[in-house]
C-alpha cells in the first residue's frame, strides 16, 4: 500500500494546482468580460459611467501615468467581487473544504493581482518597469486607454485575442 504522503503528493497537490489555475482563468476572463461589456457599454449603467468618468478621464492620451495612482474611485473591481462571492458561496456547499479554500485563495490572489497591475501600469517609474514582460503588458494596457474598444484584459491578454478585441501597440509590426 502507498504511504499516505505519497498519495497526497500524487493526487491532492495536482488537484490543488489545477483548481488554482482554473480559478485564476475564470476570474481573469470574468474581469475582461465585465470590463468590456459593463465598463465600456452603456448597458453597464453605473459601472460604465463610473469607469469612463474616472479611470479613463484620469488616464487618457497625454497622461497615461502619474506620480501616484489616481482614480481609486473609478475602480470597478470591488463590484466584480459580488458575483464572485455569490458563486464562491455556492461552491462552498459543492466542493470539499480543502478545494474550496484553494479556490478562494486563488480568487483573492487573482483579484489582488488585477488591482496591483492596473495601479502599477499607471504609476510613473514603477519598480516593475525593469522587467520586459511588465513593460509589454503596460504597453498593451495603454493601447486600451488610447483605443477603448480593445485590450480589455489587465493581466491575460490572450482573452482579447479570443474575444477579437486584441490590438497591437501602434507601430508594432510583428
Amino acid at each position: 500500500m502507498m504511504p499516505e504522503w505519497r498519495y497526497w503528493l500524487l493526487l491532492e497537490i495536482p488537484l490543488f494546482i489545477v483548481t488554482a489555475v482554473c480559478t485564476h482563468l475564470v476570474i481573469s476572463f470574468s474581469q475582461t468580460a465585465f470590463h468590456r461589456w459593463l465598463g465600456h457599454r452603456r448597458l453597464g449603467g453605473f459601472l460604465f459611467r463610473h469607469h469612463i468618468n474616472f479611470h479613463h478621464t484620469y488616464y487618457a492620451r497625454g497622461h497615461l501615468a502619474s506620480s501616484t495612482y489616481r482614480g481609486e474611485e473609478g475602480n470597478n473591481t470591488p463590484f466584480f467581487l459580488i458575483p464572485t462571492v455569490l458563486v464562491g458561496g455556492g461552491l462552498f456547499f459543492a466542493l470539499p473544504f480543502q478545494l474550496f479554500l484553494v479556490m478562494m485563495l486563488a480568487a483573492a490572489a487573482s483579484f489582488y493581482a488585477h488591482v496591483f497591475f492596473d495601479k502599477e501600469y499607471h504609476v510613473e517609474g514603477s519598480r516593475l518597469e525593469r522587467f520586459a514582460w511588465f513593460r509589454r503588458k503596460q504597453q498593451l494596457h495603454f493601447v486600451h486607454h488610447l483605443h477603448a474598444n480593445s485590450n480589455f484584459a489587465v493581466i491575460d491578454f490572450f482573452w482579447d485575442r479570443i474575444l477579437g478585441t486584441y490590438r497591437k501597440p501602434d507601430g508594432e509590426v510583428h
